[in-house]
């Protein structure tokens, strides 16, 4: 039977809950032999169950990141967007949103003038009166 990622992720969580949990009470129970014993003092029994289950952290901690990696290269490998390309697009279409409701609410352009030339807008420079030159003799 398989489940999704996100079952197999949360088994994979459970199970280590679980691992450490089991493995906290094993420890805590072999100190706990060996300080009845008298082979180790009950601080130092404190000490070497917080070591262990420091150590068991760590590598808790490296098996996370490294199912965290298998996870993103496997959601890249299938084209699936990641967290950080998700908001990426969500912030782009936010910007779109406000652009548009810029657009809108800005008031309409006035119409071009009537009888103009076609595919020219707004006043422009166009062609040049002829200049008005008194008249004078020819030969003068």
């Amino acid at each position: 039977m398989r489940g999704t990622i996100g079952e197999t992720l949360e088994r994979l969580v459970l199970l280590q809950i679980g691992a450490a949990a089991a493995t906290r009470d094993r420890v805590e129970n072999v100190v706990e032999g060996l300080i009845e014993e008298g082979r180790v003092q009950r601080e130092e029994g404190r000490t070497v169950v917080d070591e262990v289950m420091n150590r068991a952290r760590e590598r808790s901690s490296g098996a996370r990141s490294l199912v965290d990696a298998s996870t993103q290269q496997a959601l890249r490998s299938a084209g699936l967007p990641t967290r950080e390309d998700y908001e990426d697009m969500v912030f782009r279409v936010e910007q779109l949103e406000h652009r548009v409701r810029m657009l809108e609410d800005r008031p309409a352009a006035p119409p071009p003038p009537a009888g103009g030339p076609s595919g020219v807008s707004g006043p422009g420079p166009g062609p040049k009166p002829p200049e008005e030159r008194p008249e004078t003799p020819p030969g003068l």
